[in-house]
């Protein structure tokens, strides 16, 4: 930062959740098997997650436990962990019923309960020089997990690395990863990566907004170099 010849200090950023708005709600059918089996069709993106968890809610082996996923019916990572708890009670209701169970989601409690992308507020000062090189970034990032762990505590891998995007100089970060009373956040479509990516282009384009340059000149002077790449990566 000491080499910089402007500075923009405590600049703020605030990114919002989005909803998935996939066509079929979280939605699952369960049958009971012979042989203390059962068979789930749920439209879920990781079916081998739901294996394991109706396998320890019924406690029965994973062996004993089918999931099959013949269309998601849209997903964009809300399907993903968010679709384990209704395929999980489903089969729960089916194994104690002994007949086939189907569950679905209205669309208002499925917008409740899946919670959507991770909310952000970012605070950066950032460090430049008068021909658009910027020589130091530092960012503050609060990412709102809501109420449970979730995917949450990889989102900040995913962020940092989509941020290294630029030859940032002297780049330092503190994000922390913050419990709420809001409903938990989950994956949706490149999940850290989206943020990262507007977080580095709202810094570009406010050192271009500040020294009055082509927001592309200023991008294009902080590609990396090879000696950059070797030491960010």
């Amino acid at each position: 930062m000491a080499e910089a010849d402007h500075k923009i200090l405590s600049a703020e950023i605030k990114l919002g959740s989005q909803y998935y708005f996939y066509m079929e709600t979280q939605t699952a059918l369960a049958v009971p098997d012979e042989d203390n089996c059962i068979v789930v069709y749920s439209s879920i993106q990781a079916p081998e997650y739901a294996e394991s968890t109706i396998s320890r809610c019924l406690g029965i082996p994973e062996h004993n436990v089918c999931v099959i996923t013949r269309r998601v019916g849209g997903g964009f990572g809300g399907k993903a962990m968010k679709a384990i708890p209704v395929a999980t009670a489903c089969a729960l209701a089916a194994y104690n019923l002994r007949r086939p169970v189907w569950m679905y989601m209205n669309r208002k409690t499925d917008m409740k309960t899946t919670g959507g992308r991770h909310p952000m507020e970012v605070t950066y000062n950032v460090g430049f020089k008068e021909d658009g090189k910027i020589t130091a970034l530092h960012l503050d990032i609060l990412i709102n997990a809501g109420i449970g762990t979730d995917i949450s505590p990889i989102i900040p891998l995913f962020m940092v690395g989509a941020i290294k995007k630029y030859d940032w100089g002297a780049f330092s970060f503190d994000i922390k990863v913050c419990r709420t009373n809001h409903s938990s956040k989950s994956a949706m479509r490149g999940p850290g990566e989206v943020q990262g990516t507007f977080i580095s282009e709202a810094v570009i384009e406010h050192v271009a907004s500040v020294l009055s340059m082509d927001v592309d000149s200023v991008r294009s002077k902080n590609l990396h170099t090879f000696n950059s790449l070797d030491f960010f990566y």
